[in-house]
């Protein structure tokens, strides 16, 4: 196998900077690459939902910051973790706390939504613009 030429490597350089230990999955990464490549890349990862006391409540893939305050999250939901009855339990239970114990957005995707490309950060602009 050939050498990777300095060429190659400088052009390979600047991904370094996309590199993000915080994804839990490849399929975070592939989803938060597809933001960036669309202009939108995401305000946070891992972000921490918290209830109007500060409890904390459930934790989400990816978020962006409305201008009122509020958050989008991004969930992607992988079919070799999520497809499991357990995780199908847990994903509905953080979802609906989400939804009654916060005033953030919640959108969850599946694998095939993020390799069609193009698809979350459409939904999530226009999340952001509502």
């Amino acid at each position: 196998m050939d050498r990777p030429t300095a060429a190659w490597s400088t052009g390979v350089h600047g991904w370094l900077e996309l590199v993000d230990g915080r994804a839990e999955s490849p399929m975070e990464s592939f989803a938060r690459l597809d933001c960036v490549d669309h202009g939108l890349p995401p305000d946070d990862l891992q972000v921490e939902v918290r209830d109007a006391r500060g409890l904390f409540v459930a934790r989400a893939d990816l978020g962006w910051r409305r201008k009122d305050g509020r958050w989008v999250l991004v969930e992607v939901d992988g079919r070799d973790v999520h497809s499991n009855p357990a995780a199908l339990f847990a994903d509905r239970e953080r979802q609906n706390a989400i939804a009654t114990r916060s005033d953030a957005l919640l959108l969850r995707f599946a694998g095939r939504d993020v390799l069609r490309g193009g698809i979350i950060p459409n939904q999530v602009r226009r999340a952001l613009a509502a």
